[in-house]
């Protein structure tokens, strides 16, 4: 009993609140999180020698708000306080960043009374992140159900209901399908995608010490799932993404590493394979055959040549400087004009709020600066890394391992794309980059990774999965059983049908003749 209450006393009921209230405010001016905020003060002497303090004061009142709130956050869960202060430093930079940004595009618009609308903009989507992130990590931190097959499945079904939903009424971006238009509003559904896909594989593998089978197969399936909705989309960037966390997965958490040898040596030849596959339907395009040219085949070959146009246009963007390699010759040129401390002669880089961020951070504050921004991500990972290694729960252990390496992919993929080091991907950096979804996804990622470095009670369910199985395999069987009685029924009435017209058929032509 004594237990019981130990345990209840960890969650975040209502007097626990109240007290942990009385002690943040008893702590004052002593938490280390709280240090940020002459950080956050201080930026603003840079931001206005740029020419954008304006803006960066109409956000820096609601910055301190979620420093302060994350700081008490950080209290009630008993979390790690450095990964709450290095993400709020990644924050500051990537508000001093945006408020140039926005500065510099009045500046060229020539309408300086739109200067109030754009930081109306960001404060909107802090609000949204920073509600967003205590929502979901009050919910994960009390709910113990989450961890269960139960709500795997109830995530895969809205993971899948929700990318079905993109394809059918999304609108493209390029060739990408995978923003949803409701009114003025506007979501990316892929960001969303991939932070279900963590609750759901940590489900199947993370609650038990030695998955079976058979939820080694149901991760496979579900991989997979995610992964052709994204081809389907042409959003490749994120598939790259969500390759490398589910390679990390079976490399960390199946314990046979066979499996993880065959399917990356398969991966290999099915690469291979459709690289293969790729040219031949491109010579047979370019031949007029009917096997290059049919709608199939055409679908095929865009996905396929928009891939290996990265490739191609990474090596040698100068082939099409005006089109496909210009987003890369701007970073590079904004690479070299920024220097080792930034310039103020500003070149005109497509995306630098979002996919070239990380060019633009340079021109406009040195490489020395982009060094000491990119020192942080590693000083977060590694972090991330102390609460991974020191988590005995299997569940949310691999929960924490899926939210760092999510997160820090992401980072490493775009940096690398937009410096020229691999091909480039329309990604975002986590807390740099400007959008909406991908900052609420990015703060959502974090606050539950700190609710995992905290003192969290409970651990994964450790469900009875021959029942969960057998029942969702029972279930499927009678949905096939059902539907093969309906279509059977139905061919059986045609054929009822058929047999009574070509049965009337003579009557009705030997009556006729009888008349004449």
């Amino acid at each position: 009993m004594k237990h019981r209450h130990e345990n209840k006393e960890r969650y975040l009921t209502p007097e626990r609140i109240s007290r942990e209230c009385q002690r943040a405010a008893c702590a004052g001016l002593k938490s280390p999180v709280l240090a940020v905020i002459p950080l956050e003060l201080a930026a603003m002497l840079f931001v206005s020698a740029k020419g954008a303090g304006q803006i960066y004061l109409d956000l820096l009142p609601l910055l301190i708000l979620i420093t302060i709130l994350s700081d008490f956050f950080v209290c009630l869960v008993r979390g790690s306080q450095k990964m709450v202060m290095l993400s709020l430093i990644l924050l500051t930079v990537g508000t001093m960043l945006q408020s140039i940004f926005r500065q510099e595009q009045i500046l060229k618009k020539g309408d300086a009374a739109s200067a109030g609308s754009a930081a109306g903009n960001l404060q909107l989507q802090y609000v949204t992140a920073l509600a967003c992130a205590l929502l979901i990590g009050a919910v994960y931190w009390n709910i113990r159900e989450c961890s269960s097959l139960k709500a795997a499945e109830i995530l895969l079904i809205v993971s899948v209901a929700l990318s079905l939903f993109t394809l059918v009424f999304a609108r493209g971006v390029g060739n990408v399908k995978n923003w949803i238009h409701l009114g003025g509003l506007s979501f990316q559904t892929t960001e969303v995608v991939k932070f279900l896909y963590l609750f759901i594989c940590a489900a199947l593998l993370g609650t038990v010490e030695h998955p079976s089978r058979r939820r080694i197969t149901a991760f496979f399936f579900v991989s997979l799932t995610e992964m052709g909705f994204l081809v389907l989309q042409s959003e490749f960037g994120t598939l790259l993404l969500i390759i490398m966390v589910f390679l990390t997965f079976l490399f960390l958490f199946v314990p046979d590493l066979r499996i993880f040898g065959i399917t990356a040596v398969s991966m290999g030849i099915l690469s291979a394979g459709i690289a293969g596959l790729g040219i031949f339907v491109s010579k047979w395009a370019a031949a007029g055959k009917t096997l290059g040219t049919n709608p199939l085949a055409q679908k095929f070959l865009a996905s396929f040549q928009k891939i290996s146009n990265r490739f191609i246009y990474w090596k040698h963007p100068e082939k099409d400087p005006l089109g496909l390699g210009y987003q890369l010759l701007k970073a590079r040129e904004s690479i070299l004009l920024g220097g080792w401390f930034g310039t103020s002669s500003v070149t005109d880089l497509p995306v630098k709020t979002s996919d070239l961020v990380f060019p633009a951070l340079i021109q406009r504050c040195g490489m020395i600066f982009a060094f000491l921004v990119f020192f942080l991500f590693i000083l977060l990972w590694l972090e991330g890394m102390k609460v991974c290694v020191k988590k005995k729960d299997k569940y949310h252990r691999m929960m924490a391992v899926g939210l760092l390496f999510m997160f820090f992919d992401q980072t490493v993929i775009i940096i690398a794309g937009s410096t020229g080091l691999c091909p480039l991907t329309g990604i975002t950096l986590p807390f740099i980059s400007s959008g909406g979804s991908s900052l609420v996804i990015s703060f959502m990622l974090m606050s539950v990774l700190i609710c995992i470095s905290g003192n969290i009670s409970w651990k994964g369910i450790r469900s009875e999965e021959d029942e969960f199985f057998a029942e969702s395999t029972d279930r499927a069987k009678r949905i096939f059983a059902s539907g093969y009685r309906h279509v059977r029924g139905l061919v059986q009435n045609i054929g009822a049908a058929s047999r009574g017209v070509s049965g009337s058929r003579p009557q009705e032509s030997g009556c006729k003749t009888g008349g004449v």
